[in-house]
């Protein structure tokens, strides 16, 4: 029996994740979510599911059985893979129920199939608000099941809800001691890998605020175009409306706060991140090129939540001959749905 703790490229040299976002997952789940997700993966058949927050209501759960019940239901079907699961949180994991986010990875780690942790634990208490980020560790992918050279690096980070400070209007970010403790370990590894950095994904709710220089700013008459940030914005002129939409206005950080941009900007300085995936606005779709990394964001799964056509989850293929480059592609949850899936 293979180890599922330990991650490894397969005897083909490919490794396939399959990312969950925005389940929104209640004590009551909708058929249709456990329909999807079960043929997601059964379609997939992915070496490791990465669920990237917002993976339960806290708002719609309002007790802590409540919210037990949601994570069980979910959690118990994919357990039946044998298929590595990690999460990070989102900002309605923990909103507005007693089931905190540290209860909440103890009820996963009593999964066979769950390889996360809680790590890194970073905390605030400002204006009598207490803001906790937990869930913040790597998974390292290995070059077989036999060996012990790390060719690939997954990144997990818990991006928060709200700022910290309640007297300033900003959806979450990563804290500084999250963004040092990155730095520390991408050097380690760096040093273990002769010098050279270790490709990697990070995965994580929040879009960094770095997409607003990523985007192709637009007047307001513009087709298509959303307004956030004090401006109008649109895609970039070579984007394939095939694959990439914009279809609200992103949610990242208040793109005025330099709080929010010190993620990425060590990030860039680092050199190791590829691509940053990301949830959060469920009906976005995207894949934009800034700094040299790839801001990825993917469109919600859940039944739970508002949603639109394009539901569904997203696919991302690496080869180990091929490193650093990668694929992904989504797939709708309208698609799975069909009798003959």
């Amino acid at each position: 029996m293979r180890d599922i703790k330990k991650l490894s490229f397969n005897s083909a040299g490919g490794f396939t994740i399959l990312q969950i976002t925005d389940l929104h997952a209640v004590e009551d789940p909708a058929p249709e979510d456990e329909i999807s997700l079960r043929r997601a993966v059964e379609t997939t058949r992915p070496d490791l599911i990465v669920m990237t927050g917002d993976n339960i209501s806290g708002y719609a759960c309002k007790t802590k059985e409540n919210s037990k019940r949601a994570i069980k239901n979910y959690m118990d079907l994919l357990n039946l893979f044998g298929i590595p699961v990690a999460i990070v949180f989102g900002n309605h994991d923990d909103d507005r129920t007693p089931y905190s986010k540290a209860e909440q990875i103890a009820q996963y780690e009593t999964y066979d199939c769950f390889i996360g942790r809680a790590g890194l634990t970073a905390e605030r208490t400002i204006a009598g608000k207490h803001t906790v980020h937990t869930g913040n560790y790597n998974l390292p992918i290995y070059e077989s099941a036999e060996s012990d050279r790390i060719l690939f690096n997954i990144w997990c980070f818990d991006s928060g809800s709200e700022h910290a400070d309640p007297a300033v209007d900003s959806y979450g970010y990563v804290f500084q001691e999250q963004i040092d403790w990155y730095v520390r370990k991408a050097e380690t590894l760096r040093a273990a890998n002769g010098g050279v950095s270790v490709p990697s994904f990070v995965f994580q709710h929040i879009a960094p605020p770095h997409i607003v220089h990523a985007l192709k700013p637009a007047a307001p008459e513009t087709p298509g175009a959303v307004h956030f940030a004090d401006g109008y914005y649109t895609l970039p002129d070579d984007a394939d409306p095939t694959k990439n939409w914009l279809r609200e206005a992103p949610c990242p950080p208040n793109t005025n706060l330099p709080e929010g941009y010190a993620q990425v900007d060590a990030m860039i300085k680092q050199g190791d991140v590829q691509a940053i995936f990301f949830g959060h606005d469920h009906i976005n779709c995207f894949t934009l090129r800034y700094a040299g990394i790839d801001f990825v964001c993917s469109p919600g799964c859940g039944f739970h939540s508002y949603n639109d056509e394009h539901k569904g989850f997203r696919v991302i293929t690496l080869n180990r001959n091929r490193l650093p480059a990668y694929e992904t592609f989504t797939i709708r949850t309208a698609d799975l749905l069909q009798p003959n899936t």
